[in-house]
């Protein structure tokens, strides 16, 4: 693949596959895209219980895994409204079966721009994961904005990016019911962002216009945790050859299995190693550390309060978690992305123990967050 040049920032970027996922397409790529995203191999194994799940007829399956194979992924660039990049390619390049064991390739297509500027935060996988149409465009819109938290736009500019006619949904409440709250909820279930916004009428009467959006978006890790990546990565960046896989890597360990794990673990790990760096990152972070079940907890932090929506809900367990320096991990955000009200969630770990319960239609939601009776590393 040629080497990209292009400046995301101010010009447009188009995602398209042959056709929109069916459910049981929707299943396997999240299971795919949950399975690659701390590998640094350019493979995936997955085996045939698994694969069952989703496939429950055992006649159809090399079938489905063959017609998803031959799916593609068409992208171009724009630049001034001129396309002057577009390459077309398939999910993965074969797969081999193994006994109950289903090995998958991953295009070397989709491989390289992994590794490309810009196509990082995209996560080419994710995208194509999104429910709603429009998903893509204003997820790609924050994305410009991720270093100011906030970005406005009038109903115009708003319809323009999403690709709406301008005539269309000249009343609000329809553009917003069938249009961008969907969007919203496509980059806050899927996407490691949560996103909201609030409308802004051109005067004060019940009755006024909406002329405007301002949309506000948090990332959902801490930065303490960002940071601590690249406090890592900058000393020894030369010496890996697949910085975006290896940052990847570094942080689902962090996540699963804390920041003083991987810091003490990747202390001085270039020492003593000529070359490339990445298979001993790789199989130094497989080592972890076995969580005592029989830990006792002590209430740190403690929240009961009616919030108006889930959004504020979660903003506000993000910050209590934060001061709590708990920093997260896949597997509570993969269960805090399904939680639903009225429905009780506990996450568990050696250091940490979170209970949560959001509640809706004016109830009071609750926060209880416990710490190891033990001194802190």
């Amino acid at each position: 693949m040629e080497k990209i040049a292009f400046d995301f920032l101010k010009n447009n970027i188009f995602i398209l596959s042959d056709k929109k996922l069916n459910k049981k397409e929707r299943e396997f790529l999240s299971l795919v895209r949950d399975k690659h995203e701390s590998k640094i191999e350019n493979f995936i194994i997955l085996n045939r219980k698994e694969l069952d799940q989703i496939v429950k007829d055992e006649s159809s399956l090399e079938d489905f895994l063959d017609k998803f194979c031959k799916r593609r992924i068409h992208l171009s660039l724009t630049e001034k409204e001129k396309t002057i990049f577009f390459t077309s390619f398939p999910i993965f390049d074969f797969y081999i079966r193994n006994g109950e064991d289903y090995k998958f390739y991953f295009s070397s297509s989709l491989e390289r721009l992994r590794e490309v500027e810009g196509f990082k935060e995209l996560d080419l996988l994710l995208v194509l994961l999104f429910k709603a149409e429009n998903s893509f465009y204003l997820y790609l819109h924050m994305l410009k904005n991720r270093n100011r938290g906030e970005f406005l736009l009038s109903r115009s500019e708003l319809k323009e990016i999403l690709g709406v006619g301008q005539e269309s949904y000249e009343r609000f409440f329809d553009f917003e019911k069938t249009i961008l709250k969907p969007i919203l909820d496509d980059i806050n279930t899927l996407t490691k962002y949560n996103i909201n916004y609030s409308k802004i009428k051109n005067s004060e009467g019940s009755t006024s216009k909406i002329v405007e959006i301002r949309f506000f978006f948090h990332h959902k890790l801490s930065p303490y945790v960002l940071e601590e990546i690249d406090k890592i990565l900058l000393p020894i960046w030369e010496r890996v050859s697949s910085p975006s896989k290896i940052a990847k890597l570094i942080e689902t360990t962090m996540l699963n299995e804390g920041v003083d794990f991987v810091k003490k673990s990747l202390k001085n790990i270039d020492k003593g190693v000529s070359g490339s760096l990445d298979e001993v990152i790789t199989l130094t972070l497989k080592r972890s550390p076995v969580a005592n079940s029989q830990e006792q907890y002590v209430l740190i932090s403690q929240t009961a309060k009616v919030f108006p929506n889930r959004f504020l809900f979660e903003s506000k367990l993000y910050k209590e978690l934060l001061k709590c320096k708990f920093y997260y991990n896949y597997n509570f955000l993969k269960s805090l992305r399904n939680i639903q009200a009225g429905v009780p969630l506990e996450y568990r770990d050696s250091k940490y123990k979170i209970d949560i319960l959001y509640q809706d239609s004016g109830k009071e939601s609750s926060i209880n967050i416990c710490k190891t009776i033990e001194k802190d590393n």
